[in-house]
Parts: C-alpha cells; sequence; structure tokens
C-alpha cells in the first residue's frame, strides 16, 4: 500500500487506519455478498454503481480451481469444513478463502435444492446474479457433489478441475434431460433403454458387429483413396485416416477386434445402466480404465478413437435405418451414447507411461 502514489509519504499509522477502514468495509459488505440480488436492488446502502456491484459479487464468488478441485466428490458438510486446513496446505490458498470458497458453493446449493421446473444455471444466475460462465461451473459442481461422482480414483489424480468441469458439462448435455419437478438434471431414462437396445443390436449380435466393422473399414478405406499423397501433414502427424485403427478392424478374430468390441459394449453399459448411482459414481474411472487404456494399449491415439467413435456411429446409423421400422429414436440415442463418450474419452485420454521412464530419468549420461 505504501507503493501507491497517493500512500507514498504517508505514515505507518495512516496506513494501518486505512487497512483497518477497508477490512471494516469489507465486513460489512460480506453479509450482501451472501444475499447478492438484494444488495443490487437497494440502492441506497452504499454509493455504488451497478457495474462495481457486479463485479463485487462476481469477485467473491470466484474460485480458485485447485480449491474448488479439492472439493469435488465430496459432501458439503461440517465434515468437510474441518478438512479446509489440509485443502490451504495443498493449494497453499489462505484458509480464509478457502473457507469462503466452501461456504459459497454450500450456500448456493442450499438455496437452489428446493426450487422446481427450473434450471440449475438460470435459477443460480438469478439468486446470485452471476454470469453464465461462472454459473454454469457452479453447476457443474453441484451436479458432480450431489451424484457422488468420483474424481479421486488414481487413474483420475493426475487431471485437473478443467477436464472434470469439461466432464461434467459432457455429462449434462448428453445423458440427461431436463426435470419437471427438480433443478438438477435426471437421467435420460428413455436414453438408457435405448443404449440397452443397441448393446443387443450393434454389439452382442456377431453377425451384425462383424457388418459393421466391415463397414467401417471401407469407410475409412474410401477416405484414404481421397486424400492425396502430398496432402500436409496436421500438427505433426499423418494427413490420411488412421492406418493403425484400419489393421486392427482389418484382422478379424484378434485381439484387437476382441477389445474394440468390448471398448462398444461398455459404451453401451455405461450409458444403460447410467441411471444407477454406483455407475454414475464410477463413470469416469471407468471411461479412463476400460476405453481409453484400451485404445492405448492397442497403440491407438485418441485421434484414432474420435475417428473410430464417429464411424460406428455414422455407420451404425445407417444399419439401423435398414434394420428398425421406426429407427429415429434409436439413431438419436447412439449419436448421443457415442458422441457423450468419444468427448468423455478424448478429454480423459492419457497413454499409460513407459516402464522405463522413471530409470531413465536417473540414468548416468
Amino acid at each position: 500500500i505504501q507503493q501507491e502514489p497517493d500512500m507514498v509519504e504517508a505514515h505507518e499509522f495512516a496506513v494501518a487506519e486505512y487497512v483497518k477502514g477497508q477490512l471494516y468495509l469489507m465486513q460489512y459488505l460480506e453479509y450482501y455478498m451472501h444475499r447478492p440480488r438484494y444488495f443490487l436492488e437497494q440502492r441506497h446502502l452504499l454509493p455504488l454503481g451497478e457495474k462495481a456491484r457486479t463485479d463485487l459479487i462476481e469477485r467473491y464468488y470466484a474460485f480458485d480451481e485447485a480449491v474448488m478441485l479439492q472439493y469435488l466428490s465430496r459432501k458439503l458438510n461440517s465434515r468437510t469444513r474441518t478438512y479446509l486446513p489440509e485443502v490451504a496446505t495443498k493449494t497453499g490458498v489462505p484458509i480464509s478463502s478457502c473457507k469462503r470458497q466452501f461456504e459459497n458453493i454450500k450456500r448456493i446449493a442450499k438455496q437452489s435444492e428446493d426450487e422446481e421446473g427450473v434450471p440449475l444455471v438460470n435459477e443460480i444466475m438469478d439468486k446470485f446474479a452471476l454470469p453464465e460462465p461462472l454459473a454454469k461451473k457452479y453447476a457443474h459442481i453441484l451436479f458432480l457433489n450431489i451424484n457422488r461422482v468420483d474424481t479421486t480414483k488414481r487413474c483420475l489424480s493426475h487431471f485437473k478441475f478443467a477436464d472434470f468441469d469439461f466432464c461434467a458439462s459432457t455429462l449434462i448435455l448428453y445423458w440427461t434431460t431436463m426435470s419437471s419437478t427438480m433443478t438438477l438434471d435426471d437421467i435420460d431414462e428413455p436414453l438408457t433403454q435405448h443404449a440397452q437396445q443397441l448393446k443387443s443390436l450393434l454389439v452382442e449380435n456377431k453377425t451384425n458387429f462383424d457388418r459393421l466393422c466391415t463397414a467401417v473399414c471401407n469407410h475409412i478405406a474410401t477416405m484414404a483413396a481421397k486424400t492425396p499423397a502430398d496432402a500436409p501433414a496436421v500438427n505433426g502427424g499423418s494427413s490420411s485416416p488412421s492406418q493403425a485403427l484400419l489393421h486392427v478392424l482389418e484382422t478379424r478374430n484378434t485381439r484387437g477386434t476382441t477389445q474394440l468390441r468390448a471398448v462398444l459394449r461398455t459404451s453401451f453399459s455405461l450409458v444403460a445402466s447410467i441411471d444407477a448411482s454406483s455407475t454414475l459414481r464410477d463413470v469416469l474411472g471407468t471411461i479412463v480404465e476400460k476405453i481409453v487404456d484400451t485404445f492405448a494399449s492397442l497403440g491407438l491415439s485418441s485421434e484414432d478413437m474420435e475417428l473410430f467413435y464417429d464411424l460406428v456411429a455414422a455407420e451404425g446409423a445407417l444399419m439401423l435405418a435398414d434394420t428398425l421400422a421406426d429407427p429415429g429414436p434409436s439413431i438419436q440415442a447412439l449419436n448421443r451414447t457415442l458422441t457423450g463418450t468419444k468427448l468423455l474419452g478424448r478429454r480423459l485420454f492419457r497413454r499409460k507411461p513407459s516402464l522405463f521412464g522413471p530409470l531413465n530419468k536417473i540414468r548416468p549420461t
């Protein structure tokens, strides 16, 4: 403060009084930060413009992603409050700030849980006067916490808050529907029923699965034929469709095809049972351990995985159109299932570390 132009030659007593006055002002304002809508409507409280009030509320409810990551998958109760000193130590954020962020998310959860028929994001924006991006982040945090989605498994330990925020938004967008009686989104039950039927039709039926693999292989071959031989590489990789994926699919009755079939079975089974609390709780760990790691073990990249899901969705839709009398709902469920799985897998994709990686770091040069 003494480095500010107006305070360069100020006496230490004057600086101390200034800080004390600012502290009293913040303590006075904190009462209204807990009631942000009331704070905006009462113009006589402080000579502040609307933008200043809005900015003050947004800053108060802003949070450190490293701190909020520690609160994911935890109940918002007194037991978690006792965990705050450990959060402060892990993140390097002052405990007072950790407490403020914990109380904010707890306050938002409490004031939003009893509302009916209103999307959670809209409810948060209306009650707390928060901008839409911040309100969406809080909605995603509540979705993960209320549904107890596990973000603490060892296979998820290196992911950041932004990764889980993206996963929550994907789960809500593709696998839930807006309930008429709750603020939080409910799992889409018709989607789970269609996913079970799609698993039986496209995966469990070996004849249909072989047809699907053949169609995907032909699609990749057609794409490769249309790609110029001298086409520039993208991001340092190959400009042609994945030859590794094509090789895995063309070699029938092998470990690779069997594992890709298991990947599709897992994808459909995951959505078919996502309405069960245990499945939803372990959804991210399942994506990593049974889908992402399978592609990585086959030497396939995240681009290969994305291409695989896109082509299965496209060719599967054609098969459904030829097989079912009313294929519309099933095709929509197919796209939602595979697109959601693809996006989650792409975000959580990781290659298994080399066994010799740690040894290489200590090997003498």
